[in-house]
């Protein structure tokens, strides 16, 4: 059976090569229907694998056939209808001609049903607009085709006798599967995020497209873009400050009417929708005043970790273990986390004592710290205002630890260490570590790699910000690095800025790794990765990075070799085969003396003709 499996298969493949042949040459011009019907039916015919079913074999063969000047809109029109979901989204991709991608979006919309509600089992069983939209690099046209379809954001049927709490957790769990839905769109097409969130803006379902392209994905998004959404983002910030102002008023005793007239020119400016809004919490006492007072606050907490967590925190993104790449520039983040911490603090003005809802979280806490972190210039209001907050936020821990129902143990660690580093933030000066931090690690000029090595982040961050300044310090933490296996608070970067000449420092570092450093293969791999994930690499810091463990280096996405170190070999040997073949007789390996042998030696070598170079002295 499997040899009739086998000889099968062969017997298709060279069947399919026979009639590209004969469509690419002889028959480019003017081809027989035979011979396209021929060629779309090998391709209809084929099955996806069983491990994959939702991602077919290719269509090229069928996508020339129907593409031939000599196809008829007939032949054309009756291939498409045959197509599975899967095989549309492979016809229908970027490289399609408009005819053709008018022709799938129509077999598309021909196959309805009209778009229905989701489903949290559509995430499973998904409609054929979803399949083909979970193929990459889609026709512009087969895009908009497809999210016309979608199904749309979940309401379900009245609960009748149905418990409260069982229709609720229904309803919440199809909500969540179409936010997934939504999710997946988004990233499978990054070079359609321009066109998914005109189309949703029109359809009224841009919040959600807007949300996952600046809190799901951020980094995939196109620079411009992602500053334009991050912007009409902070726009909204000035409707809850608005929002709790008014509702403080009328909770102080104002009635509506006076807080009406005395907002009358901040209100006339918003929305209809907006001004419905603020006068439905106005005028419910006994709920939504309470949600208006602290509105400024809620959605500043709510922010911060949610939506702008990776653009405030843009080594928190990472994907097995390595940091995402970004489209946007350093100092485009820089520039967007400054905006938000500008009207976080607006925010922070606003704060006060809730016994209602104490600060007692990560969430309540970590806005806070990103303010003070991004903030131009701290003033003393901002200062008090938040040493308030911390003062409260105290509180508000002690009892969780004496309630253990309140929390989870790792959020009030996360909160305690949140807090911890807020209140260094805003101690002037700096507060006393007391006996015991100090001695926790010792003294600058005696504490050792190893030492720095084994400290949690929080107090490494609180050693290094004690003793600002001492560049030798900083480069042993950045040498504590290869030797610490998880890092949550604290990264490469973070050490590396601290250092009055960093490029200076981490080329210096690199050069004399193996006296500075030593140690075996898993060393040298934690070094490297720190330092080809760093925003920028420069070539010379590449060649001084030892050879072996280097060209192993894996590059972002799961790319098998890392761009800048292929780079910098082909920009060493260029097309001369000669030096391609010395190269790879080089002695570099994984382990021993050799193993610390620097790129840049050995490709200078090679290029020369030159004998190898020694290893590097210890």
């Amino acid at each position: 059976m499997a040899a009739e499996q086998a000889r099968s298969m062969e017997d298709g493949r060279e069947r399919r090569e026979l009639l590209e042949a004969l469509l690419r040459g002889p028959y480019d011009k003017d081809a027989p229907s035979w011979l396209l019907e021929a060629a779309v039916d090998s391709d209809l015919a084929r099955k996806p694998p069983q491990s994959d079913p939702l991602y077919g074999p290719s269509m090229d063969l069928a996508l020339l056939a129907i593409s031939h000047p000599s196809c008829t809109g007939q032949l054309r029109h009756e291939s498409l209808r045959r197509c599975t979901a899967v095989q549309l989204g492979r016809l229908g991709s970027a490289q399609a001609s408009g005819i053709l991608a008018d022709g799938v979006a129509e077999a598309l919309r021909e196959r309805g049903p009209r778009p229905q509600g989701m489903t949290v089992d559509l995430l499973g069983t998904p409609t054929d607009a979803q399949l083909v939209l979970r193929q990459h690099r889609l026709h512009s046209t087969v895009i908009t085709a497809a999210v016309d379809l979608l199904p749309s954001f979940p309401f379900l049927d009245e609960k009748g006798e149905e418990d409260t709490a069982r229709w609720l957790e229904r309803q919440e769990a199809a909500e969540r599967a179409w936010r997934t839905m939504w999710k997946q769109v988004v990233t499978a097409h990054p070079e359609h995020h321009r066109l998914l969130v005109d189309w949703s803006d029109n359809n009224k379902v841009g919040y959600i497209v807007r949300e996952h392209l600046l809190g799901s994905i951020p980094w995939d998004v196109e620079p411009e873009l992602l500053q334009e959404i991050a912007r009409d983002d902070l726009a909204s910030f000035p409707l809850s400050v608005l929002t709790t102002r008014m509702c403080r008023m009328r909770r102080d005793g104002a009635t509506e009417q006076k807080v009406r007239e005395h907002f009358a020119n901040d209100v006339a400016e918003l929305l209809p929708p907006q001004r419905k809004r603020i006068d439905r919490l106005l005028s419910d006492d006994k709920y939504g005043l309470r949600y208006g007072c602290r509105a400024a606050i809620s959605r500043t907490a709510l922010a911060a970790d949610g939506k702008w967590r990776y653009i405030l925190n843009p080594d928190q993104a990472q994907k097995y273990g390595r940091p995402h790449p970004w489209r946007a520039s350093e100092d485009q983040l820089a520039s967007l986390a400054q905006q938000f911490a500008e009207h976080a603090a607006v925010a922070l003005e606003l704060w006060e004592p809730d016994p209602d809802a104490p600060v007692r979280t990560a969430e309540d806490l970590r806005w806070v710290r990103d303010l003070l972190q991004y903030l131009p210039v701290v003033t003393p209001e901002v200062k008090e205002k938040t040493r308030l907050l911390c003062r409260e936020a105290r509180r508000g821990l002690a009892r969780r630890r004496d309630y253990g129902r309140y929390g989870l143990d790792s959020d009030i660690q996360r909160a305690l260490e949140l807090l911890d580093t807020i209140e260094r933030m805003t101690a002037d000066p700096l507060p006393d570590p007391g006996p015991e931090r100090t001695a926790s690690l010792g003294k600058p000029d005696q504490v050792t790699v190893r030492d720095l090595a084994a400290a949690p982040d929080a107090v490494l961050d609180d050693y290094l910000r004690r003793h600002q300044g001492n560049d030798a310090l900083v480069e042993r933490a950045l040498l504590a690095f290869a030797s610490r296996t998880y890092h949550r608070d604290l990264s490469f970067a973070d050490v590396l800025k601290r250092h009055s000449d960093p490029q200076r420092a981490l080329l210096d570092l690199t050069q004399s790794l193996r006296r500075r450093l030593g140690g075996g293969p898993n060393l040298r791999e934690t070094w490297v990765t720190a330092v080809l994930s760093l925003p920028t690499t420069g070539p010379e810091l590449i060649r001084a990075l030892p050879a072996w463990t280097a060209l192993k280096a894996r590059g972002p996405r799961g790319q098998a070799a890392h761009p800048a170190v292929t780079s910098v070999v082909r920009t060493a040997l260029g097309d001369n085969a000669e030096a391609w073949q010395r190269f790879a007789t080089s002695p570099a390996s994984h382990a021993g003396p050799t193993a610390w042998l620097r790129l840049g030696d050995l490709l200078d070598a090679a290029a020369n003709g030159t004998p190898w170079p020694a290893a590097p002295h210890k």
